[in-house]
């Protein structure tokens, strides 16, 4: 058997809690049978199951650049503290991108495991991974059908208008050449031609190809969306950035945290409940336990309490910024901008109330022949222009109100975190003890050197004997 697969079933059976000798013994047993099965499994080879296609894209792209911030080498709680996914999330994504990538295990002395990846970890998974290969390019279509959307939009708005005055001036056009002798009447009014690929004129084909942000100025079309719909959630990754920050927050105090402390990344009303924490818990596997010294109730995270010792310089100072959700905005477009696309809605819904008038004219019958079989044909595209003109400002009017209730919300989960920050910052007597006693209580562990690892020749059988003796005694 080779000393990785003894490694990785080491490895699972210290993250079940289990002694490893009960965990991997049925394995072994399989794998000395030589069990493709289980073989295949553990080594994924080019072709082969690629364990990491199954993983959340998010959650590998994370994982990912949380081993890369810590120089390749990393334990569970590294990886989690630095990208803010849970204890569990993390391992799992590390045992896929292990098995995909060769990465080897390394265990110390007190049965802490660490990852240790080659330097090409993305391109060895970009090699074994066709998803990988493909989703630049599913995103460059997602992006492409989102602008060709948001431009059709305005675009809409421009070949209503030209449509509704087109119809009005034709219409005029034809009751004036009405009131002369069909003798002598004249088809030379004026004609409006308009033709849907003119517009293709003004689009941005690359549009996509460009990260969206907010101080770049946008196009006409982009505005008049933004005007209707707005420029999206302004805390997408709020939930991403708080729980980043909530991980250095853990690693920085050494894995052991009070309620006020996490108060400032977390949603609270108040300290008579801690239950505010417990998102935070689940996510990092902490469990609350009464200090012997203050008989205040800390948080101890085990997982955040062991280290590759590399990490230490990631995100400096982040862990002491403050989580705050942007509000919402009505739109990101220039004043001007939106000045103009209010303008020409106006002007749109207007022409359409005089297009109707002037169909539903009890004179019509009285037009000339010309006229009537235009005020028909245009008396089909009423209901689609009516309802246009209708949404594009009842649309804007619901989302103010909307924001308005959003933002109040938001004010009052900012202001809660803000006052919690402040507190920490100049604690009372009281809470400074407290906070004392919590930091005493903590302990981190730099692991050490390894007695086993998935290297060649890495670990001897006293050495393995002696983990596992030592792993009985820690369960």
């Amino acid at each position: 058997m080779r000393v990785d697969e003894r490694a990785s079933i080491v490895a699972r059976g210290f993250g079940s809690g289990r002694s490893s000798r009960d965990a991997y013994d049925g394995e072994f047993e399989a794998l000395a049978r030589g069990d493709e099965a289980v073989d295949a499994k553990m080594n994924s080879a080019p072709g082969a199951r690629v364990e990491s296609d199954d993983l959340n894209s998010d959650l590998r792209d994370r994982t990912l650049q949380a081993i890369e911030k810590a120089n390749y080498r990393a334990t569970v709680g590294d990886v989690s503290a630095i990208s803010g996914a849970s204890v569990f999330d993390t391992q799992k994504a590390l045992n896929a991108l292990a098995a995909d990538t060769g990465a080897t295990l390394e265990v110390s002395n007190v049965g802490d495991l660490t990852y240790v990846f080659p330097k090409s970890t993305k391109a060895i998974l970009s090699s074994k991974s066709f998803k990988m290969k493909m989703e630049p390019v599913m995103s460059g279509v997602k992006s492409l059908a989102s602008y060709l959307f948001r431009v059709a939009f305005g675009t809409s708005l421009v070949a209503s208008i030209m449509i509704v005055y087109t119809a009005i001036f034709a219409l005029l056009s034809a009751q004036r050449s009405g009131d002369r002798d069909d003798r002598g009447r004249s088809y030379g009014g004026p004609r409006f031609y308009f033709y849907p690929s003119d517009l293709l004129w003004y689009w941005d084909p690359y549009y996509y190809r460009r990260p969206r942000r907010r101080d770049r100025e946008m196009n006409f079309f982009e505005s008049v969306f933004s005007f209707v719909f707005g420029d999206g959630d302004p805390n997408l990754d709020f939930e991403k950035r708080r729980w980043e920050l909530v991980g250095r927050a853990i690693r920085k105090n050494k894995g052991v945290m009070t309620a006020e402390q996490l108060a400032p990344y977390l949603d609270t009303a108040g300290y008579e409940d801690e239950s505010f924490v417990l998102p935070a818990l689940t996510r990092f596997e902490g469990t609350p336990e009464v200090n012997s010294v203050s008989g205040s109730i800390i948080y101890r995270f085990p997982n955040m309490e062991s280290t590759a010792g590399r990490v230490s310089a990631v995100g400096r100072g982040d862990s002491d910024a403050l989580v705050q959700e942007e509000r919402w905005v009505f739109s990101l477009a220039e004043p001007s901008q939106r000045f103009l696309a209010g303008l020409l809605g106006v002007a749109n819904i207007v022409g359409v109330i005089i297009l109707a008038n002037m169909i539903n004219d009890p004179k019509l019958m009285y037009h000339s022949r010309e006229y009537v079989e235009l005020a028909r044909s245009f008396a089909g595209l009423l209901p689609g222009l009516f309802t246009y003109g209708v949404l594009f400002f009842v649309v804007p009017v619901l989302r103010v109100i909307r924001n308005m209730g959003k933002n109040q919300a938001i004010d009052a989960r900012n202001n809660a975190r803000l006052l919690a920050a402040r507190r920490i910052a100049n604690p009372e007597p009281r809470l400074a003890a407290k906070l004392a006693a919590a930091s005493s209580a903590s302990s981190q562990r730099v692991v050490g050197d390894a007695v086993y690892t998935s290297k060649e020749g890495g670990g001897d059988d006293f050495e393995l004997s002696d983990f596992d003796r030592r792993l009985r005694e820690r369960n």
